[in-house]
């Protein structure tokens, strides 16, 4: 008969404790990215930034945020913002030129946010896509129900015209959490995008725990703010002032591609 014994209380008292971990190095802003690659500052043309005024005072946030570069991403999606490489260009430019009289030292890029459906093939990709980094990435974004039909196909395509496909925020796909199904789509050369704000929980604990869980798994090769509006980058903010250990966790992560844009 198995005597069944009570652990020692003596030993359970003076069992060592885990050493909790060193903050004092935990970065206090997002200077370690230096770029950021996804967001929506160009005003009027998308569900970002509506005017030039806030457009100018979300890119000052950036800035106080430890950011030196900012490649913006309007959407292009057909049915809602149909958005043309000519349309982006000319918003931004008005948006550069009213820049250069408030904060001339910011690096200021575009590139877009593709979201990809049964049109894209057939409509968007024949007039070419605006990419950025010397890599020609480019910024795809699927439906938050599901993978589009003929995805393996979609990015194969794009691909195939030279362009390096960079898959934002999936930890927000919550339909899909299978880290096999990530790791063989990074075999295949895409890549990952993660956004700034769901490790904070902003967009709930659904999110952040898919986040942190690629996060992990070393899936991510990018961060981005994707900020709509103020509030994205007053969120980043208090992430920095009041989660030391997600700062040290981000600052240590060592697949970003952010810096070397």
């Amino acid at each position: 008969m198995t005597t069944f014994r009570y652990p020692n209380p003596m030993f359970s008292f003076f069992k060592k404790k885990p050493e909790p971990p060193d903050l004092s190095h935990a970065p206090r802003d997002y200077s370690f990215l230096r770029t950021d690659i996804h967001s929506h500052l160009v005003p009027g043309i998308d569900d970002g930034s509506p005017d030039l005024e806030t457009s100018l005072y979300m890119i000052r946030r950036l800035k106080e945020l430890g950011y030196t570069k900012l490649i913006t991403t309007p959407h292009i999606h057909l049915d809602f913002y149909a958005n043309t490489e000519e349309i982006i260009s000319s918003q931004f430019n008005r948006l550069k030129a009213f820049l250069a009289g408030h904060i001339p030292e910011m690096e200021l890029a575009f590139a877009a946010e593709y979201y990809l459906d049964d049109s894209f093939l057939s409509s968007v990709l024949p007039q070419g896509l605006i990419h950025f980094g010397k890599i020609k990435y480019v910024l795809v974004e699927v439906s938050m129900a599901g993978w589009p039909r003929q995805f393996s196909d979609i990015i194969f395509t794009i691909q195939s015209q030279g362009y390096m496909p960079v898959l934002a925020h999936p930890e927000r796909y919550l339909f899909e959490d299978n880290i096999k199904v990530y790791e063989q789509w990074k075999s295949k050369g895409l890549l990952l995008q993660m956004n700034l704000l769901a490790v904070s929980g902003y967009y709930g604990m659904g999110v952040k725990t898919a986040a942190l869980r690629y996060l992990d798994h070393g899936l991510y090769d990018f961060c981005g703010t994707d900020a709509h509006h103020p509030r994205h980058l007053d969120a980043a903010a208090r992430m920095a002032a009041e989660q030391p250990e997600m700062m040290l966790k981000l600052g240590e992560y060592p697949h970003w591609r952010n810096g070397g844009l």
